[in-house]
């Protein structure tokens, strides 16, 4: 039997993970207009990196079906599972690019946009003032560049890097799901009136209107179903794989892009509250 992946391999890592307690630190700390739609621009800015890094990885991994074989199909053309393994990534991509639950086309890039604006307008921001007051910093394009690195973008990815992107997206999803969680309590319980008025406010972009605190909102449960999906996706990888390596090394490369995806939240969530 291949090696599988359980949520108890992965409790070690979030055991000793402390980027939520900086996330939380962060959003007390923003007593100010200003501070706020810095902290959360940056947030923002930084989960815009996510689906160019998914749709990589999903392309990666379906051109390789050589490495993921089925050795219960006897018809040798029809044994390869890449694009198998593939859609389990590519399951949060289509939300990336295509939100399920809207009638149009929503990227949540543009959700996300909606969310920004909704609070520039709810502060009385106007665009210049918006602009001044979100202050992307080195850490944030920094910790951009590390997860298009943990993903692989723009590089011929060897099967341990393969592997560990696929942790690495893994880690992504299930740390997204707790932080939105964390963000939208501080919020209700904070700034209730504040949350009030983006739930009924809509943002125009792109001839749409969109309401302010959906993509906020809708993260709450779908990172959930994206980190399923991940783990499903990581476990088929392991069932199928057809590579040369043991297969204990490649679930350890998955654990390690785990990890590794770890280190780049707390990274960035210790710099979010910077000046």
């Amino acid at each position: 039997m291949p090696p599988r992946i359980e949520r108890e391999d992965l409790g070690p890592v979030l055991a000793a993970h402390r980027g939520n307690e900086a996330l939380v630190s962060a959003l007390e700390q923003a007593d100010r207009p200003e501070r706020l739609l810095s902290v959360l621009g940056r947030y923002i800015q930084f989960n815009s990196a996510f689906g160019a890094g998914l749709a990589n990885l999903a392309g990666e991994v379906a051109a390789r079906p050589g490495l993921f074989q089925d050795a219960d199909e006897p018809v040798r053309v029809a044994a390869d599972r890449a694009a198998e393994v593939a859609s389990d990534f590519f399951y949060a991509a289509v939300d990336e690019f295509d939100d399920r639950a809207t009638p149009w086309r929503d990227t949540h890039r543009t959700l996300a946009q909606a969310t920004l604006k909704g609070l520039g307008t709810y502060f009385g921001y106007n665009d210049e003032r918006l602009n001044d007051a979100v202050r992307i910093n080195d850490a944030t394009r920094r910790a951009m560049e590390q997860v298009w690195e943990g993903y692989g973008i723009g590089a011929r990815l060897e099967e341990p890097r393969l592997f560990s992107a696929m942790g690495f997206h893994t880690g992504s999803e299930i740390l997204a799901d707790q932080e939105f969680v964390l963000i939208d309590r501080h919020l209700r319980q904070r700034r209730p009136d504040l949350v009030r008025s983006l739930e009924s406010l809509r943002v125009p972009i792109l001839g749409q209107q969109h309401n302010a605190y959906y993509w906020i909102r809708i993260h709450t449960g779908v990172e959930a179903e994206h980190f399923d999906a991940a783990l499903k996706g990581v476990n088929n990888a392991l069932r199928f794989y057809a590579g040369p390596r043991a297969p204990e090394q490649v679930k350890g490369d998955i654990l390690g892009g785990f990890s590794r995806f770890a280190a780049v939240q707390s990274g960035f969530m210790y710099a979010l509250g910077e000046p």
